[in-house]
């Protein structure tokens, strides 16, 4: 059995654990060019995943901007709706829910804000301390969205074994 994790932003990532909890396989979510901007590519996302139990983070109603807003809505539905077209076993989870398993925030002063990149980045390591989270081998800093897709195909690993 395998778990996959999905990070449907632009930015996000594709992430398939094996049943014992190890890393299968990670991909950076396919876009391609619209306009100005990128799409996710429903064709290539297609190659990228197959016939597994899937959870995908579903971005709820609030962005930085109604641009943000409008992106992370259409890229989710566009995964939601493949995920669920071609019959895949799936569960979508708010950010919140999928954290919540890896570590409660802490409350915090008045004014300040907790980093929630930063506390995914050091569960994932707890968890995997063998895995590069970089994009590239010329990347510097890890990537956001294979980190989140990790830690939500772990997420979904535990809700449905």
């Amino acid at each position: 059995m395998y778990y996959v994790g999905i990070d449907c932003g632009l930015d996000g990532a594709i992430a398939v654990l094996n049943s014992d909890g190890t890393v299968f396989r990670i991909v950076k979510m396919p876009t391609v060019k619209k306009g100005k901007g990128r799409k996710i590519d429903l064709p290539q996302l297609w190659l990228e995943i197959w016939k597994f139990t899937i959870g995908v983070e579903d971005p709820g109603g609030h962005a930085p901007s109604a641009a943000g807003l409008r992106s992370m809505t259409y890229s989710f539905a566009a995964v939601e709706a493949y995920v669920s077209a071609s019959r895949h076993r799936y569960a979508t989870y708010p950010a919140k829910e999928w954290q919540d398993t890896f570590w409660k925030k802490p409350k915090m002063a008045k004014g300040q804000k907790f980093d929630t990149k930063a506390a995914a980045l050091v569960a994932a390591k707890r968890i995997w301390p063998e895995q590069s989270f970089l994009a590239t081998e010329k990347s510097t800093v890890p990537h956001d969205g294979i980190v989140d897709a990790l830690l939500i195909a772990e997420h979904t690993r535990r809700q449905f074994r």
